[in-house]
């Protein structure tokens, strides 16, 4: 009777006047987080005057919300749903407005009481006799289900969803399920649960069958689109491998449509034929970029080009070359756009390679490639690195832990030139933790007595074998809001060049290492809303020397801090080690000029950061972001300590733009090991404030 009388009496209150809903109201719900239900009722509250306000002349915003008494009924049958869908099968709804008559407001309360909540006693599945004691095994020992699990609706979908997806995955093709039975036993506010499954035959494939369309449909074979998708005759049928030798196709990038199925009308008896159909495009590719990324931890801006022969040489191996040149102050090149200009660093960088996705007849992508890089820093160094790089990055079976596993080989010459500018601000920050003030400016002159420009170079060449491990449980690969990634990266340096100089007796004039690197990101459901995010991040990583000076290891295998993807306090790769690997106070000043001279150190072998960050939704696809990111660099990690973390605090404005967001970040300076003073005896800009701009987001 409440619920018939309120739509008719409401209605009378505002036939004639409009009342702004400015709030929806929830009581008594204590298990269930009010934003959850704000999600799911169709009431919704009134937008705040800002947002009212930019709606009113733009298309950004979001206009007032009134008050319509008719979706209350509505909305407390959807709010018992919801908590029914929970395991409270006993939760009533009372709601009540108020309206504000002088203000023209009005206000909807939904009063709550959620009672007792139901846990599962029995959860079992039928129609399943006809499977195979392995399959019904494998079945039964992931829908087990402790009794004092309480009873959600989710839960039980994604035990209904793994058994059919297996069942389909294992031969039983057309499986099917019905909706689950649930029996309530309310005195004991227990719950019997009953899926009932009907399997079907199990069937194998009989042939594999293609089709191809397309302007280059004749210069890929029929026994290509088979090989790449890698299903064989006579297996079982299973709609994951369907699916991945799809992705197959479309990773050879010569299909611009592919689809892999089965051909249902076509089954006889328990086989069933598999029909491959792709639209294959040009061979050839020719594609201009403008570059716009984070590499280096620095916002870059450029442009490239880039050549691909598809197909080259056949079984979908493709040959590419491309170039690009990018500068990381790119208001500056723009207004000179000549990569000579003194006053510009980015970098320039050539590639050949070539890529197929088989190797010994096996799907594990093989990647080969060569490369030229020239980088100029600002008022540190020029580098110049050359070689190459082989990789194989497997396919993972389905049903392990890990989602992605790469391993590289990569022989690289690296040059380094040593600006005398740097090399003196270097002197000067060593020396000045070891002599007094007065006698560093004479020191580092006596030592630079008549050092030029092209003085201090650093060379060598290094062999690199690594594997990278990744597990990858994201919802969303750009725009991430739960789960998490983690990443472990496990790198020798030098090794085979270290055993075969003991087989020989020669000496080994690079340093032999491993590098060992882990970064984990996780989402946490703190927020209701599916477009906003809380995450944090922490990365860790160690350089172990076992062989020769680990001081001779080259820069850009060293761990750095600072920049858009690391503590945005600090401009990119700012923060390293405070002090040198060296023991100073015993070396003398013909051991520290030639050390110095040699083997400037601006990269740490300890590294250790992380990151808390909330990312909101604000209007429409505009965001914004809050974070606190710490951390630094050692020269090992029995010198960390915890005067030295680094903090930055900040904010940051998002466009999430649809194939990433776009996001500019001002980061201060919280905490500056190297600097005593208090926050507000620092400058704000040059000596507080950080800005970033970026592709994608920090982590």
């Amino acid at each position: 009777m409440l619920l018939l009388n309120i739509p008719i009496v409401a209605q009378q209150l505002v036939d004639d006047i409009k009342y702004e809903l400015e709030g929806v109201l929830f009581h008594g719900n204590s298990s269930i987080p009010t934003g959850e239900l704000e999600q799911v009722v169709l009431s919704k509250e009134s937008p705040n005057w800002i947002s009212k306000f930019i709606n009113s002349f733009t298309s950004f915003g979001a206009s007032a919300v009134y008050f319509d008494s008719l979706l209350i009924p509505t909305d407390v049958s959807i709010i018992k749903d919801y908590y029914k869908a929970k395991g409270f099968f006993k939760s009533l709804v009372f709601p009540k407005y108020e309206l504000d008559k002088e203000n023209k407001s009005a206000v909807v309360i939904y009063n709550i009481q959620e009672k007792e909540r139901a846990s599962f006693r029995t959860f079992s599945f039928t129609g399943l006799d006809s499977v195979p004691d392995e399959v019904k095994k494998e079945i039964f020992n992931h829908i087990e289900t402790d009794t004092s699990q309480y009873f959600i609706n989710t839960y039980v979908e994604e035990k209904k969803n793994y058994a059919i997806n297996y069942l389909k995955n294992n031969g039983f093709m057309l499986a099917k399920v019905d909706p689950p039975i649930v029996y309530i036993d309310t005195l004991i506010n227990k719950v019997d649960l009953e899926i009932n499954f009907y399997t079907g035959n199990r069937y194998k494939i009989s042939e594999i069958r293609t089709v191809r369309r397309g302007p280059g449909k004749d210069l890929v074979e029929d026994d290509l689109l088979k090989k790449l998708v890698n299903i064989r005759q006579w297996q079982y049928y299973s709609n994951y491998e369907l699916q991945r030798g799809q992705i197959r196709l479309y990773r050879s990038n010569l299909f611009t449509s592919a689809l892999v199925n089965a051909e249902i009308n076509d089954t006889s008896g328990n086989q069933v034929p598999i029909l491959i159909s792709a639209d294959i495009g040009l061979m050839n590719e020719l594609s201009p970029e403008i570059i716009m990324n984070n590499e280096d931890d620095q916002f870059n801006l450029g442009l490239s080009a880039n050549y691909t022969r598809k197909n080259f040489l056949g079984d979908a191996r493709k040959f590419s070359v491309g170039a690009s040149i990018a500068a990381q102050n790119f208001t500056e090149f723009i207004k000179h756009p000549s990569f000579a200009d003194s006053a510009i660093y980015g970098y320039t960088d050539t590639r050949i390679g070539i890529e197929q996705p088989f190797i010994f007849g096996e799907p594990i992508n093989t990647k080969f490639e060569t490369y030229v890089t020239f980088q100029k820093r600002k008022e540190e160094y020029n580098s110049f690195l050359y070689g190459g790089k082989i990789s194989f990055d497997f396919e993972v079976p389905q049903y392990i832990y890990m989602t992605g596993l790469n391993v590289y080989l990569n022989l690289e010459r690296s040059e380094y030139d040593y600006k005398l500018s740097y090399i003196k601000n270097s002197f000067h920050s060593f020396m000045a933790n070891f002599f007094p003030a007065e006698d560093v400016d004479s020191l580092v002159s006596q030592i630079l007595f008549g050092a030029t420009e092209g003085d201090f170079r650093s060379r060598s060449t290094n062999m690199l074998i690594g594997v990278n491990l990744i597990l990858n449980r994201l919802n969303d690969f750009f725009f991430p809001t739960r789960g998490f990634l983690s990443t472990l990266n496990i790198e020798d340096g030098n090794g085979i060049p270290y055993l075969i100089s003991k087989v020989s007796g020669d000496q080994l004039d690079v340093p032999s290492y491993i590098k060992i690197q882990s970064t984990t990101s996780v989402y946490l459901p703190f927020y209701t809303d599916k477009e906003d995010a809380f995450a944090v991040k922490l990365r860790v990583g160690q350089i172990f020397t076992y062989s020769g000076d680990k001081s001779e290891i080259p820069l850009n295998q060293r761990f750095y801090a600072g920049g858009s993807n690391s503590i945005r306090g600090w401009a990119s790769r700012e923060l390293v080690p405070l002090s040198p690997i060296f023991n100073l106070t015993s070396t003398n000043l013909d051991q520290l000029e030639s050390f110095l001279i040699r083997r400037t150190i601006p990269g740490g072998f300890f590294l250790f950061e992380g990151s808390v960050e909330t990312r909101n939704r604000l209007i429409g696809q505009i965001g914004s972001a809050l974070f606190v990111d710490y951390g630094n660099t050692w020269n090992n990690y029995s010198e960390f300590r915890f005067d030295q973390i680094a903090v930055a605090i900040g904010f940051g404005i998002r466009y999430y733009s649809d194939f990433a967001p776009i996001r500019i970040d001002f980061g201060f300076k919280a905490f500056d090991p190297e600097d005593s003073r208090a926050f507000y005896k620092k400058r704000f800009f040059g000596e507080l404030l950080q800005f970033h701009v970026g592709i994608g987001e920090a982590f």
